[in-house]
């Protein structure tokens, strides 16, 4: 059966690791993986403009416009992580990613 556990039992040092730790692998997603998608479609569009093949520069702007809306859902992903724990986790899990989720990557004890 279900027990209703305290905020302390719940958030210990290692919950507190692991969820710093995801906080800042979604944060460097949430940057990163949309910049290179972007300049990825900029450098293929480029190409084919400067080829100057029309059909070329048709597909690889439909290329574009997908990598970009691709940009756009994996920048929401940590938003949308977040409003669904919101929705579904227990209050202690809440508090424990809010207070943890920016605490970063901690190499030393």
């Amino acid at each position: 059966m279900f027990t209703l556990m305290s905020y302390a039992d719940f958030c210990t040092e290692d919950v507190g690791r692991i969820l710093g730790i995801v906080g800042s692998v979604l944060d460097i997603i949430q940057w990163v993986v949309p910049i290179i998608l972007i300049v990825l479609g900029t450098i293929d569009l480029t190409k084919a403009v400067v080829a100057g093949k029309e059909e070329q520069i048709k597909t690889n702007q439909q290329i574009l416009i997908k990598r970009v809306i691709a940009a756009v859902i994996v920048f929401l992903i940590p938003l949308i992580v977040s409003v669904v724990m919101g929705w579904l986790g227990p209050d202690e899990w809440r508090q424990c990613w809010n207070d943890n989720k920016n605490r970063g990557i901690q190499l030393n004890d």
